[in-house]
């Protein structure tokens, strides 16, 4: 179970447009910070694809063509996990979540 939240927690959401480009992804946030489902999100344009969350100090590769071009090929799957491009991962920086009031 720890494993399989862990892993949860390690992915999420891109929108993938045909050209292998990304576009805005919108996401709602579980009812309450105890629930460990993960977040519910939805592509208004484009493919929605798992994406690896990048790991502290990883940088995902820098937005060309051809990571366009080889992101539309990788990610025909549904999924960028594991994806490597050029010797880094098709990771997504993280957000930090927003700040909570007292």
């Amino acid at each position: 179970m720890l494993v399989a939240l862990w892993l949860a927690a390690s992915v999420t959401t891109v929108c993938l447009e045909p050209d292998g480009s990304l576009s805005p992804v919108i996401c709602a946030a579980p009812a309450t910070r105890l629930d460990a489902r993960r977040e519910v999100c939805e592509c208004p344009t484009g493919r929605r694809t798992d994406a690896p969350l990048c790991a502290d100090g990883e940088k995902p590769p820098p937005e060309t063509r051809d990571l366009n071009v080889f992101r539309r090929k990788a990610g025909q799957d549904g999924s960028l996990v594991g994806d490597r491009f050029r010797d880094r991962p098709l990771c997504v920086i993280p957000t930090a979540p927003p700040a909570r009031r007292p």
